[in-house]
């Protein structure tokens, strides 16, 4: 693996990182009910692929326009391992030490979204009241949930990883001509 492939993960990281950050911040400072929007968790998904793929092809394009799939994928995974890593630290000193009572909050904003959508499938009570129950005895937003968000959602963007490498992948020619 070259050092710019690494250099590009390491750097868009960190752009990723402080961007989620600033995008965390602002919904924060906005209302907190957009943490829990789905749709805003859409935009942010593709944000932060987009932001991975910018990785792989300016990587791509200091290699000469050739960039194999091990590459492709590294400059992807690290991007995305360090952004959501400083995102999920912020998460956690924001939710823990900042303003702990936003976590509960949140917490019943959750509640309630999920209260509507098991209605709207029309889930029988007991279900749901069990399902409430299970969510007010869990601290979604303590540090080692956090963590094993992080660890979750960074399994997810990998499989998504290995797609957009596969795209990306472009192997110099066997014999130039």
């Amino acid at each position: 693996m070259t050092d710019l492939i690494k250099k590009n993960g390491v750097n868009f990281g960190l752009i990723l990182g402080i961007v989620s950050i600033l995008i965390g911040a602002t919904l924060y400072a906005i209302n907190l009910e957009f943490m829990v929007s789905f749709w805003i968790g859409i935009i942010i998904f593709f944000i932060n692929i987009g932001i991975a793929i910018f990785a792989i092809i300016k990587s791509k394009k200091g290699m000469e326009g050739f960039i194999s799939f091990k590459e492709a994928f590294t400059a992807y995974f690290i991007t995305m391992a360090i952004g959501s890593a400083f995102y999920v630290v912020f998460m956690i000193l924001l939710l823990n030490v900042i303003d702990p009572g936003a976590k509960e909050i949140i917490s019943e904003l959750l509640i309630e979204k999920t209260v509507t959508m098991m209605q709207g499938m029309n889930v029988p009570t007991d279900a749901i009241k069990e399902a409430v129950k299970n969510m007010q005895e869990t601290d979604n937003f303590s540090p080692v949930s956090q963590a094993l968000s992080y660890v979750w959602s960074l399994l997810f963007y990998i499989i998504v990883g290995l797609i957009i490498a596969a795209i990306f992948k472009k192997n110099k020619p066997m014999f130039e001509n």
